[in-house]
């Protein structure tokens, strides 16, 4: 039991320290392994998960350790044993190819498409939301390529930016999907997509005529570390792990607090390797964070306008009645979400109200996607809103009047405001083709007839 205990000891004691490679390269990777005996030799087993997506490609030296994998956690970890004398620090290195790294060309690639994407909105009604969407994308990948660019960035701070650089390149690729759906919608052609948005309704954050933005909140996020003695002073580490959501770009003030991405817990977390404390100490660290828990107001705006848009196109057709209670859900989570995000709350109930709001606003966009189905169904298009923040003054392309343009208007004049049902158009078809079959029947008995009146001749 005693052995067993000096092990976790050790491996608790276990650092993560990064030095670049040649070129950036390769990554070396040191675990500092430390008996806390003082007077007793310690032969203790080692192990350390691989961060997720190490494998024995990116695998370059790992010395005297064994490669093995844990199907439980889905990670290749590192093995071995290690004798040490009382107080004894060794360190083991292991070498791996750097995989931290977004390829610069997949970013220039991006940036190419979607200028292609805003010179086909060019002299169509979506030119203003799309050039405001593609400079918002352009903004995103030009700040990650010069980071790509920035060889004298520490290897630990290049790792931080890598796994924030992949939440800002799924952003990007979102926002790109929101021009590809405003150039289908004016007929344009999109040869590759990029991502496919679920719903049509296309949210512009950045305001018209370049308008101002309101100024984010700042939330305090409270570190405590306590001296459990009344008696001895006591030098101790700090842990915090973030929520999953915080990445180096929303921190504002560490207090003197370090920042790390966890390999095994897939988030951040604020350290720091030494506090002294007197007996019976707290000291408390406060970090101030933006507020990114919030869904923007817009996003909200978008996705309502949009619905309205669809029950104009469904009024007066069989599926109304349930449409209409879709979109009374959705309205009314969309409402809650507003609601919720504005309460008055400590910081931890605020993170849970944004985490629950995510789930409502996922939510919606499934059901608005199936009543985009349903519009479908009819031969209408359900089209694309383009909603604009009220705060820039720009209002909103929001509000769909009978008679909308396209299909949609030839459907409506045709059949005087209620285009047909999926019944009706197949009845339609099958008299379509009995007309064809009357009128082939009609020719054919006249050619068998001149036919056979030859034949006798």
């Amino acid at each position: 039991m005693k052995r067993k205990t000096a092990g976790l000891l050790l491996l608790a004691a276990c650092l993560l320290l990064f030095t670049a490679g040649e070129a950036c390269a390769a990554v070396k990777l040191k675990i500092a392994v430390v008996n806390p005996s003082s007077t007793e030799k310690q032969l203790s087993p080692v192990r350390y998960d691989l961060p997720k997506g190490i494998g024995p490609d990116q695998i370059l030296d790992i010395g005297d350790l064994a490669l093995k994998y844990d199907f439980d956690k889905g990670v290749y970890y590192l093995e071995g044993s290690l004798e040490l004398a009382p107080s004894e620090r060794k360190v083991l290195e292991v070498l791996l190819r750097d995989v931290w790294a977004i390829p610069k060309k997949d970013l220039v690639s991006l940036k190419d498409h979607a200028a292609l994407l805003t010179r086909k909105l060019k002299d169509t009604k979506h030119f203003e939301a799309g050039n405001a969407i593609a400079k918002n994308i352009n903004a995103q990948l030009d700040d990650m390529i010069q980071r790509e660019n920035d060889g004298a960035l520490p290897i630990k701070d290049r790792i931080n930016q890598y796994y924030e650089d992949v939440v800002a390149l799924n952003a990007a690729k979102e926002n790109i999907g929101m021009l590809e759906n405003l150039v289908l919608d004016t007929g344009g052609i999109v040869e590759e997509r990029v991502q496919v948005p679920t719903t049509l309704a296309v949210p512009v954050a950045s305001a018209k005529g370049g308008g101002r933005q309101p100024a984010a909140n700042v939330i305090d996020l409270k570190v405590k570390v306590t001296n459990p003695s009344k008696t001895a002073k006591m030098n101790a580490p700090v842990k915090f792990l973030l929520p999953a959501e915080v990445s180096p770009r929303y921190i504002l003030d560490t207090n003197g607090l370090e920042m790390a991405y966890d390999f095994e817990k897939e988030c951040f977390s604020l350290y720091k390797a030494e506090v002294e404390l007197a007996p019976g100490e707290t000291k408390e660290f406060a970090v101030k964070i933006q507020d990114m828990w919030r869904i923007a107001k817009v996003e909200i705006d978008a996705l309502k306008s949009h619905t309205h848009n669809i029950m104009v196109l469904l009024e007066g057709s069989e599926h109304y009645a349930r449409a209409k209670h879709s979109a009374d859900k959705i309205n009314a989570n969309m409402d809650l979400i507003l609601k919720t995000q504005g309460a008055k709350v400590s910081a931890m109930e605020h993170i849970a109200y944004y985490r629950d709001n995510m789930k409502l606003l996922n939510t919606a966009k499934q059901e608005i996607a199936e009543l985009e189905r349903l519009v479908s169904q009819r031969g209408t298009s359900a089209g694309v809103t383009v909603k604009w923040p009220e705060e820039a003054g720009g209002g909103s392309m929001s509000q769909r009047k009978r008679g909308f343009e396209g299909i949609d208007l030839i459907a409506r004049s045709i059949f005087k405001g209620k285009a047909p049902t999926i019944a009706t158009t197949w009845k339609i078809i099958y008299l379509i083709l009995a007309f064809l079959g009357i009128v082939a029947a009609f020719f054919f008995s006249l050619w068998y007839i001149q036919l056979k009146k030859k034949s006798e001749k």
